[in-house]
């Protein structure tokens, strides 16, 4: 329609100029809506860098905690806190003889061991023989452990070479090497993977394909039969025997390395389970104060996001001040977090229900909220820590049940303190999802828990409430765009129309006075 816009050429009129002006308070409907759009992605923007928060919290926390165990495929496997091994530290008072670690079933004692033999594999050694002997073209080799007859076979004549890297392919437990010394002679030497007396070897040839000045293979061995050995200790003085040097005795990993006497030592890790506690409550301390941060962060009511055209006319650092008030409390009073916050106060002070050890509520390990100040965030915890030493001295077991335990569904309040600490959040995390969506951290959201997203995309087909408020904006948005085209034609057609008939009427005027001056 471009035919209608046509210049004030009769009127003198800058018609573009007054259509614009017209329009630009028709526009103003757009523009709010372009702004509740923008708020729209903003708020959707901070709920996933919350839901972010959430979830790097809980998995950072159950990785320290030693609750989770990261694969080498990058999967965290779960961990009961029945089978943490850093809650008994043990030593040995010679460590060149035994290397110690605990596991989760160690016991606070000492006890002394004798190493009397360390286990040893199965080796087989040839005599020497030079690198260009040869033993035939073609023969078969048993091992004597019941894997298949392992063929080597050479037209140039089979070495000590060739027969070491067949045994090697055949892959049966049992390794070989031949290496030469600077005469180029060398022995052939097999050696069994596993140790003790189970180790074997019996080695039988067959088949030879042989020539007039081949060896024979066979008589290069003084035995061809040779079993490995059993490591012997004694322990608190019976003798015990095992077909591996590392071994497990009184919850105890044990690495024997050499022979001799050494004692052994198992006591509470005090210090250590108290680090860990420490820096949980400090992670948790930090997300409550993020979170109450959030939900009490001001809003500016007065501020809106900017359209292109209020930033060209603004200096950048003014718009970037801007931008910062009218993206300030996009969470202010936000329900999902209120609830969520409210929810993990009240199960931090329950008593839980159905323990074994001597602790059920978490008062009695020295942890307490923060007492209230003026301008503090409230449900920070607090702790006494002699107290939590000697609760972690009387009973360390109690002390990570209360805090870990997993729920038994037929006792009421059975869940851990932090075990529930964690539920709520992850109740929180769904609630946030419905509402905005998993954003670019759906991986992230599952390694949290691995149905987390299964209701968003069952009930929610996936869409969450932002993006779907987003949509019926932009439609809305589309909608009155095209209203406003019509419109802004409108107004074009008018104002054709005027010069037209103003052209018009100076055509007559003209004519008139040339017809009055004759």
């Amino acid at each position: 329609m471009g035919d209608l816009r046509i210049s004030g050429l009769a009127s003198g009129m800058d018609t573009d100029l007054m259509v614009q002006s017209l329009m630009k308070v028709e526009r103003l409907k757009v523009d709010r809506y372009e702004q509740a759009k923008q708020l729209a992605l903003w708020k959707q923007e901070a709920y996933n860098d919350m839901n972010r928060l959430f979830a790097n919290f809980i998995l950072n926390t159950r990785k320290d905690m030693g609750l989770t165990k990261v694969g080498i495929t990058g999967i965290a496997t779960g961990i009961s806190y029945t089978r943490l091994d850093y809650v008994r530290k043990v030593s040995a008072t010679d460590e060149s003889k035994a290397a110690v670690s605990a596991t989760s079933e160690a016991v606070n004692g000492s006890f002394t061991l004798d190493i009397q033999e360390l286990a040893k594999g199965a080796s087989l050694t040839s005599e020497k023989v030079s690198q260009g002997d040869t033993f035939g073209t073609y023969m078969e080799l048993d091992l004597g452990n019941g894997g298949e007859k392992i063929v080597v076979s050479n037209e140039n004549g089979v070495n000590m070479k060739d027969i070491a890297k067949a045994i090697n392919n055949a892959n049966q437990g049992i390794s070989a090497s031949f290496e030469v010394d600077s005469y180029g002679k060398g022995a052939l030497i097999l050696q069994t993977a596993e140790t003790g007396e189970n180790a074997k070897i019996n080695l039988q040839v067959s088949n030879v394909v042989s020539g007039e000045r081949d060896l024979d293979f066979i008589n290069q061995f003084e035995n061809t039969s040779v079993q490995g050995k059993d490591a012997k200790v004694l322990f608190n003085g019976v003798e015990m025997n095992y077909n591996s040097n590392n071994i497990k005795l009184n919850g105890v990993n044990i690495q024997l390395k050499d022979i001799g006497q050494v004692d052994i030592k198992v006591e509470t890790n005090v210090e250590g389970i108290m680090d860990k506690i420490k820096k949980l409550v400090d992670d948790y301390n930090e997300l409550v104060e993020k979170v109450s941060g959030a939900v009490s962060e001001k809003k500016y009511s007065g501020y809106h996001p900017l359209s292109m055209e209020e930033k060209n006319s603004m200096h950048e650092n003014d718009v970037k001040l801007w931008e910062e008030k009218s993206r300030s409390g996009l969470l202010n009073r936000d329900e999902s977090l209120q609830r969520m916050l409210q929810n993990i106060r009240n199960d931090l002070y329950k008593t839980v229900e159905g323990l074994g050890g001597k602790f059920n509520h978490i008062t009695q390990l020295g942890i307490t909220t923060e007492k209230y100040a003026r301008g503090a965030t409230g449900g920070k915890l607090e702790i006494d820590e002699e107290k939590l030493r000697n609760a972690i001295l009387e009973d360390p077991e109690g002390v990570m049940e209360l805090l870990f335990k997993e729920e038994d569904k037929d006792v009421k309040d059975s869940k851990g303190i932090f075990t529930g600490v964690y539920d709520n959040i992850i109740d929180g995390m769904k609630s946030i999802i419905d509402k905005s969506g998993p954003g670019q951290d759906a991986d992230l959201l599952r390694n949290v828990k691995s149905n987390i997203l299964i209701d968003f995309v069952t009930k929610k087909s996936s869409i969450s409430d932002i993006d779907r408020e987003v949509l019926n904006t932009n439609k809305r948005i589309d909608d009155l765009n095209a209203a406003l085209l019509r419109k802004e034609n409108a107004y074009y057609a008018k104002f054709a129309n005027m010069e037209q008939m103003l052209q018009q009427m100076y055509s007559q005027s003209n004519w008139l006075s040339q017809q009055l001056m004759r």
